[in-house]
């Protein structure tokens, strides 16, 4: 929706954007939607700050409204990462993110119903917070088709025709569409549309599991959406009194689902996990309850970073897949960055260079500041 918007916008309106079920079927409608900026790439970082700014101006910038809510981000941290934290901190605030390393007791001042003796240390960012992913593609699309974008739901891709090693058509079951120009960005689903042109990709696509906590009326005040790398979760408000739990352990990678054949629901063993771990951080928690809990998906590549590229062997196939997770608070400024990529092509120095889809087989991932233990 990001990439057909800014094509629009850059003058290039015959575009039309093919979803095989209905807009937000898929990982984006359940998206956490949380956007927070702290990345350990300046790539990365760099994308996200733009982002931000596109949600925080979402009326004047795109149109419509993006749902963004403004809760900053609070992040904490065991001692094994602290030093590596340092860094990336510097890091950011040289990419213009506003963000300051925080004692244990400075994370207490901020959110008091935290625990925090077994943090060394975290960071705040107060710019940051979470928005709607429904009404944010749906607003995307809105302004698009308003430039001439057409949009098409229920047309799943089930042919993609080349004529000397160039793009040229792509079909549908009841349509076929002349075009020397194909973008796959299709998710979870982003391989399978690949190997319509013999191009492999190594995708995984694993299930993300979410749960919600209604907040007991002793400490329903809504807070600040938090990240905690001791217990591997992730949380931010939703709606008056929940709160949205998440996973952040790079482990669920192991649980590999079907897109279009799986439980949406989350089992009672992992409600318990997840209900316990919030708690541990949000004492007060306790005296709240379990409310509802649901699973995602996400589309993984081997170093968790995105490949946004066009294929060398197949002139005019471009990739805009494997998000692993990211994906939503990216995906202004990947629209942007795709875009000029379509137009203008890939400058050797440009951010989007190190998004190549060769990386893998040339031995060249995406690696950040932190271990393994942390995601981003």
């Amino acid at each position: 929706a990001s990439i057909a918007f800014n094509l629009a916008k850059s003058g290039v309106t015959k575009v039309v954007v093919l979803e095989k079920n209905t807009i937000c079927s898929g990982a984006t409608g359940r998206s956490s939607a949380c956007i927070r900026q702290h990345y350990s790439t300046e790539i990365t970082a760099r994308m996200v700050h733009r982002s931000l700014a596109v949600f925080e101006n979402f009326d004047d910038l795109v149109g419509g409204s993006a749902g963004f809510v403004r809760t900053g981000y609070l992040m904490g941290v065991p001692e094994r990462n602290l030093d590596a934290l340092k860094k990336v901190l510097a890091m950011q605030r040289k990419v213009g993110i506003k963000t300051q390393l925080v004692s244990p007791s400075e994370i207490k001042a901020i959110e008091p119903r935290v625990r925090t003796d077994d943090f060394a240390g975290g960071a705040w960012e107060p710019d940051s917070g979470y928005a709607d992913p429904s009404d944010t593609t749906a607003s995307f699309l809105r302004r698009a088709r308003e430039l001439g974008v057409e949009v098409r739901q229920g047309a799943e891709v089930v042919g993609l025709g080349l004529e000397a090693g160039r793009v040229a058509e792509v079909r549908t079951p009841s349509e076929k569409f002349l075009t020397n120009t194909v973008v796959d960005a299709a998710g979870a689903w982003g391989d399978r549309v690949a190997r319509l042109v013999g191009v492999e990709i190594d995708l995984t696509v694993c299930r993300h599991n979410i749960c919600f906590v209604k907040r007991p009326d002793t400490a329903s005040a809504r807070h600040a959406m938090f990240y905690d790398f001791v217990k591997q979760i992730y949380t931010r408000p939703e709606g008056r009194d929940l709160t949205l739990v998440g996973s952040l352990d790079p482990v669920e990678v192991a649980d590999v689902v079907d897109p279009d054949r799986y439980d949406h629901g989350i089992s009672y063993d992992k409600t318990v996990e997840m209900t316990g771990q919030v708690t541990h951080r949000f004492p007060p928690f306790e005296a709240g309850s379990f409310h509802s809990g649901y699973s995602g998906f996400f589309d993984v590549t081997p170093d968790w970073h995105p490949i946004l590229d066009v294929v060398p062997h197949v002139s005019g196939f471009y990739l805009a897949v494997g998000f692993s997770g990211h994906g939503f608070k990216l995906a202004p400024a990947v629209g942007e960055m795709v875009c000029s990529l379509i137009m203008n092509g890939k400058a050797p120095d440009s951010d989007i260079a190190a998004f190549g889809f060769s990386r893998f087989a040339e031995n060249n991932p995406i690696v950040g500041m932190y271990d393994g233990g942390l995601m981003g």
